[in-house]
């Protein structure tokens, strides 16, 4: 974890100029992950605050964005501020007694070696009822997909990772296309 933290860390200055965003897709995923005014969203792997902004248009009661590199959480905090959002550099698995309605995880899996360890804990993480979405904005286009690797952890196809989520969630909604990887449920 300390080498993937390091390489977050060096590269955060850089990291909104060599990384884009369509805001489209942040918008589809949003629209497909049945968004409520007043829910409270966690955003896993927040890195510089891409999805902040987002989710605060969608009218929350609150935002935890978390995010593991200390220098990430630094600039997320210097663009984004707001009064219902809060930027927590932690461990993800360091939250324990939170309860969110529904949690994001916003071209970040990658970045996790135990995405079924991952995936437990952020249901742990739900209310009754919650929902986990999961996206990566690049698809199958992006380098970083099936067979490839960042940080030494794959990207995992929809069909694996709703394997994954199937003890937890009910799957109902999945895009896998060369544009967009994304998949979300419903806690059971």
């Amino acid at each position: 974890m300390g080498d993937t933290k390091d390489l977050f860390n060096r590269r955060a200055a850089a990291w909104d100029k060599s990384h884009t965003n369509d805001p489209e897709k942040i918008e589809l995923m949003l629209t497909l992950s049945d968004l409520r005014p007043g829910m409270d969203f966690l955003d896993v792997g927040c890195g510089t605050g891409v999805l902040a902004p987002y989710l605060l248009a969608c009218d929350p009661g609150m935002v935890l964005a978390v995010d593991f590199a200390e220098n990430m959480i630094e600039i997320a905090k210097e663009k984004v501020s707001d009064p219902r959002l809060t930027f927590l550099c932690t461990d993800v698995y360091a939250l324990t007694s939170q309860a969110f309605d529904c949690c994001f995880l916003y071209n970040a899996l990658p970045f996790f070696s135990e995405p079924d360890r991952l995936i437990g804990h952020l249901a742990s993480l739900l209310r009754p009822g919650g929902r986990l979405s999961v996206s990566h904005s690049r698809g199958k286009a992006g380098e970083s997909y099936i067979g490839q690797t960042l940080c030494g952890a794959p990207v995992h196809p929809v069909q694996g990772l709703a394997g994954l989520m199937r003890p937890y969630f009910h799957v109902d909604a999945t895009i896998d296309n060369n544009a967009l990887f994304f998949i979300s449920g419903v806690l059971r």
